[in-house]
């Protein structure tokens, strides 16, 4: 019965999806995004010649990956508040269709289709080598970066016009954990507090010449779990504000 509900939910939300042409520019933007890259990168760095580029493509290329499950994230958001504001999601929560099960199954939707984007875009861009296995397992981490940003605004803001300011600044939560690149030893740990940051530390471990497989797979596990307990958190708070 609940695979049946799941089932008819994405379906109606992926058929109105495929219909919107907002999704299509978020669809192709980070893969023309990445195809530029591809390009540039490489013509920037030879443009330098007491500076080499090269050392910061991880920075450059992770905060490139992370696009996908943003742009998803926000949208969905927005749309949700959107039905928080006209009272849809009240109505959805006294119908058999637990409101849980409604959010999960959308979500699902944006998830899934960020997911294969991440390995997309990374190997268009092309000029940092990593193992395939690896990658699938960082998009696997990073796009779950879509229900928490759903839920994040969901959460926090009243309405749509406040999730749009949020949205925008939605950035500093994704560039944050970049500090890592930038201070020394090993204090980039403190940003290991934002469940974004351990995504981004999974994907570096795995480039780096110097990287564990044991942290890369620690890092994938504190990915995951923290970035679900998170979105635990913050769905308990979005309900509660529907009451």
């Amino acid at each position: 019965m609940i695979s049946a509900k799941w089932k008819q939910i994405v379906k109606a939300d992926l058929y109105a999806v495929m219909r919107e042409p907002f999704f299509w520019l978020i669809l192709l933007s980070p893969m023309l995004l990445g195809v530029g890259l591809r390009y540039f990168l490489p013509y920037l760095t030879g443009q330098f010649q007491n500076f080499d580029l090269r050392d910061y493509y991880p920075v450059i290329i992770a905060l490139s990956i992370l696009t996908p499950p943003l742009y998803y994230g926000i949208v969905l958001a927005l749309q949700v508040l959107e039905e928080k504001d006209e009272n849809v999601l009240i109505a959805i929560a006294v119908t058999p269709i637990k409101l849980r099960t409604y959010l999960a199954a959308r979500i699902a939707v944006y998830t899934i289709i960020s997911l294969p984007q991440i390995v997309i875009v990374h190997q268009l861009i092309g000029v940092i080598e990593i193992q395939l296995v690896k990658l699938i397992w960082v998009a696997i981490a990073a796009s779950l970066n879509t229900s928490l940003i759903v839920m994040l605004l969901a959460a926090l803001a009243k309405n749509q016009l406040e999730g749009m300011v949020m949205g925008k600044g939605l950035g500093f939560i994704i560039l944050l954990p970049l500090a890592m690149y930038f201070v020394p030893d090993y204090w980039h740990l403190v940003c290991g507090v934002l469940p974004t940051y351990w995504p981004i530390i999974a994907y570096y471990t795995a480039v780096s010449d110097t990287g564990s497989d044991v942290f890369f797979a620690l890092a994938i596990v504190m990915a995951v779990l923290s970035q679900l307990f998170a979105i635990r958190m913050l769905y308990s708070r979005f309900e509660r504000s529907l009451l």
